[in-house]
């Protein structure tokens, strides 16, 4: 019934939604309680227009799915419009279920030799929380966001929200950027402790597809014993700028790392660690998560997790249909 609203007129996000998402699949799972009367595919495509449109709340969201009849249809709504609290109840629970679109997408993107993951790039950007931060030096200011903490960076100063930790792939060989996995955090957390959680996820993926990540790009915040030891262990090279204290000597691990970096071969991959920034750069300006649309530590993990789900989206949208990889911003409204 959905497919037959796909023609040449049709929007690329309706195209999308139908052709791509919709052959999806996920996992059952043993759900307690009553059943959904969405299911997990639909709600997940609702969230989709909520990025592409950029629309700032779930209130918007149901106004808008209950206006247009067309991407209401396209997420597979015929009936009924959820309401928003509805749609405020099932962001909280999607992140998992998220993750199994995710490394569907991720399978055909290495099969079709859209991306690689020989090297890949980790960093973290802030992002400020929605309405009002709290002040230290008056207590009696309510935040909006009671889950947001203040967090600084060199860049930006201090913010007062969350932090997304992503590890990236890299522009290598005609090859495209893509978010491989990432993680959500209050501001306050320092970037090392998130570095082996996001390369075990990133790992697992490519150990399935039977690749392997073999160098993993950083800043000087990842430049760590224990991050050295387990990327050693896992057969991969952590290239970072290795720190120097004049009063401490420098460990044979970390020595080895420092030889790598500053050879010939090392400065020319440390180089593509910038693409991990332009990624950010990008998602950032095209679905407009600084500040975010939504409040509470589940529901901005889970916003996230379909905001870089939404890239991917777009990239294989892109692939399949000739365009150009990266032209992101032209399918959202």
């Amino acid at each position: 019934m959905a497919t037959n609203i796909v023609t040449d007129n049709c929007s690329h996000l309706v195209k999308l939604l139908i052709s791509i998402v919709s052959h999806f699949h996920l996992r059952s799972r043993k759900l307690l309680g009553r059943p959904y009367v969405y299911c997990e595919k639909t709600i997940t495509k609702t969230f989709i227009v909520m990025v592409y449109f950029r629309l700032r709340s779930f209130r918007s969201l149901a106004r808008f799915l209950a206006e247009h009849y067309d991407f209401a249809q396209a997420c597979g709504l015929t009936d009924t419009i959820p309401s928003y609290r509805t749609l405020s109840r099932r962001l909280k629970t999607l992140d998992s279920v998220l993750w199994h679109f995710v490394y569907q997408v991720i399978v055909i993107l290495v099969k079709y030799h859209v991306v690689s993951l020989k090297v890949t790039a980790t960093d973290s950007s802030l992002l400020e929380a929605k309405g009002k931060p709290s002040q230290k030096y008056r207590p009696e200011i309510v935040p909006t966001d009671k889950d947001a903490r203040w967090g600084w960076s060199e860049s930006r100063d201090w913010v007062f929200g969350y932090k997304i930790h992503l590890i990236s792939t890299v522009l290598l060989n005609n090859q495209t950027l893509i978010p491989l996995s990432w993680e959500v955090t209050s501001a306050n957390c320092h970037d090392s402790k998130l570095l082996i959680p996001l390369l075990e996820k990133a790992s697992v993926s490519a150990l399935n597809l039977r690749r392997r990540i073999r160098f993993s790009l950083g800043d000087k915040g990842y430049d760590h014993n224990e991050n050295y030891l387990w990327c050693n262990n896992h057969k991969m090279r952590l290239v970072t700028p290795v720190r120097r204290f004049k009063k401490k000597a420098i460990s044979k691990i970390k020595l080895w790392a420092l030889r790598f970096v500053d050879s010939l071969k090392g400065k020319i991959l440390y180089r593509r660690r910038a693409d991990n920034e332009r990624l950010f750069g990008q998602i950032k300006d095209v679905f407009l998560i600084d500040p975010l649309p939504v409040v509470g530590f589940r529901n901005v993990s889970s916003y996230l997790s379909v905001v870089c789900l939404s890239y991917l989206l777009g990239v294989l949208y892109n692939h399949l249909n000739g365009r150009s990889l990266r032209a992101i911003k032209s399918l959202v409204a």
